[in-house]
C-alpha cells in the first residue's frame, strides 16, 4: 500500500559522512537531478551498515551470474511476496530496460505466473519457496540442478535474500518512492495479492 510518511526521514546530502556519501555516488537518480535514491538516503542514519550492505547489493544487482532478465524476475516477484511497493515500481523500470514485458510484470503477480518458459517457472517457484520457507524442497531443488550452475544457484538464493531484506526495510521504514518512481504506480502498480 502506498503509505504518506516515512517512518525514518532520508538523511541530507550534506549530513552523510564523506565514506557514506563516496559509496553512494553509483545510486543518484538520474531522472531527479541526481539526488540520491530514498531507499539509500534513508540508510544512510547508519553509515557504516550501508557501506557494507552496498558491497553485498552491489554484487547481487552487478556481478550477478543469473541474467539481468532472470534477475529482475526474481527481484518483483520477491517485491510482490513482500508487498514492498518502493521496490516493485524501482525494479518495473530496471526490468522493462532488461526486456521483461509489461504483460510478464504483472503476469508475476498471478498464481503459477503463467507465460514463462520452464527455467523462469523453476526460477519463480523456488524464490516463492525461498520467501516463504528459507529453504528449498528436493523437488525444487532438482529442477534448479538440471537447470542452472552453482554459482547461479548461489546467487538465486542470495538475490531472494537480499531483495526481502530491502523489501523489510522499505515496508518497516515506510521509505517513500521518488516522484518519477510514484509516476509508475499509473502504469503498472504494485498488484495486492489474489488481485487478478
Amino acid at each position: 500500500m502506498p503509505v504518506s510518511e516515512p517512518r525514518l526521514v532520508p538523511v541530507a546530502e550534506k549530513d552523510i559522512p564523506e565514506k557514506a556519501l563516496t559509496a553512494l555516488e553509483p545510486y543518484r537518480n538520474p531522472h531527479a537531478d541526481g539526488d540520491i535514491y530514498a531507499i539509500w538516503s534513508t540508510l544512510a542514519a547508519h553509515p557504516d551498515a550501508l557501506r557494507r550492505f552496498l558491497v553485498f547489493g552491489n554484487h547481487v544487482l552487478g556481478k550477478n551470474t543469473l541474467s539481468v532478465r532472470w534477475r529482475e524476475l526474481v527481484i518483483l516477484r520477491v517485491a510482490w511476496r513482500a508487498q514492498a511497493e518502493y521496490e516493485w515500481l524501482q525494479h518495473v523500470r530496471i526490468a522493462r530496460r532488461a526486456g521483461v514485458s509489461d504483460d510478464e510484470i504483472l503476469a508475476l503477480a498471478r498464481p503459477g505466473a503463467p507465460g514463462f518458459d520452464a527455467t523462469e517457472q523453476a526460477l519463480l517457484t523456488a524464490t516463492d519457496q525461498l520467501f516463504s520457507e528459507a529453504d528449498l524442497g528436493d523437488v525444487e531443488w532438482k529442477e534448479l540442478r538440471d537447470r542452472l550452475g552453482t554459482e547461479q544457484l548461489i546467487d538465486l538464493v542470495y538475490t531472494v535474500g537480499q531483495y526481502q531484506t530491502v523489501a523489510m526495510a522499505i515496508n518497516a521504514f515506510r521509505i517513500q518512492p521518488e516522484t518519477d518512481i510514484a509516476a509508475l504506480r499509473a502504469e503498472l502498480p504494485l498488484p495486492a495479492p489474489g488481485a487478478p
